[in-house]
């Protein structure tokens, strides 16, 4: 008797899961263009590399037109800079000049004003540029579509035009595997301090989330993700906490 009430209760805490990569990635394109690199050979392969190359030749060729915009600004800087001292040091000069009118020392005054707004407008024009540099930069690194884990599919060929939205490819994180249970409402306090087997052996997998709203297909129960490894994705295995 005591051994079928000790089944009975072993069995109460069995489930059976499919084994999932921890996380699927939906990867879409950010930005649009033509599709000159699809990699399909890379599909099915566990990696860290571009999957996507979307056309970039114009954004490379304005790349370098501003960078060269940057180095005229920093050497008119440095010129306007040299004439800004020139000029204060002439006005001040002049204010201490009682030889000097009224009229004459507004006018170096002006004189030095407008030439220190022209450092303040190469300035401007040399935070603008940059800032264009780091967002023409961005666009570049997001039209070359990068992965890091298991390819399942890349959508595109290569000729293809995108825009912003379009799918790219499936990806999943094949880092740690994932089991997901139903348990019932009323078992999940048990399940929380005992450990996990799999296909009856003791394994590392841990309880990484709970739902703790019933689920909607399972209405009497929680949703229960675990996580771990060691496990080949797509068996069906059974779990049970003891």
């Amino acid at each position: 008797m005591k051994k079928i009430i000790f089944l009975i209760v072993t069995l109460l805490f069995a489930y059976d899961a499919k084994v999932e990569p921890f996380d699927v990635y939906k990867i879409k394109s950010t930005v649009s263009g033509v599709v000159v690199r699809a990699y399909k050979n890379l599909e099915a392969k566990n990696i860290n590399a571009t999957i996507v190359k979307i056309d970039d030749k114009q954004n490379l060729i304005d790349l370098k037109n501003l960078h060269s915009q940057v180095k005229i600004l920093n050497d008119e800087i440095i010129n306007q800079q040299a004439i800004v001292k020139r000029k204060e040091k002439t006005y001040l000069t002049y204010k201490k000049l009682k030889t000097k009118s009224k009229t004459e020392k507004d006018m170096k005054f002006f004189d030095y004003m407008n030439a220190k707004n022209q450092l303040l407008n190469l300035k401007t024009q040399l935070n603008s540029t940059l800032a264009s540099i780091e967002k023409l930069k961005d666009t570049i690194s997001k039209k070359n579509i990068k992965v890091k884990g298991y390819v399942f599919k890349i959508y595109v060929n290569e000729g293809d035009y995108v825009a912003p939205g379009v799918l790219i490819a499936d990806a999943y994180d094949v880092s740690k595997q994932k089991l997901i249970i139903y348990v019932p409402i009323d078992e999940i306090d048990k399940i929380k301090n005992k450990n996990i087997y799999i296909n009856g052996k003791k394994s590392k997998f841990n309880i990484y989330k709970i739902w703790n709203v019933p689920d909607t297909q399972y209405v009497t129960s929680y949703k229960v993700e675990l996580v771990g490894n060691g496990l080949s994705f797509g068996d069906i295995v059974k779990v049970e906490f003891k």
